[in-house]
């Protein structure tokens, strides 16, 4: 991976986050990415309703 990765890349590492800490490495990747991919940050903000979604339901 490069000083910038592509969104495939991005969205794999952020579905990751959702289950496992990253290294520092690839966290400042995803959070580089995202200050400039629109279509990313939504991605992170549906995984981060539908986790809250699946919590809920569990309760």
């Amino acid at each position: 991976m490069g000083p910038l990765i592509p969104c495939k890349g991005a969205s794999r590492l952020i579905s990751q986050m959702q289950d496992q800490r990253l290294t520092l490495r690839k966290r400042w990747l995803v959070r580089l990415h995202l200050l400039f991919c629109d279509a990313c940050r939504h991605f992170e903000r549906q995984l981060a309703i539908l986790r809250e979604a699946m919590v809920r339901y569990r309760e």
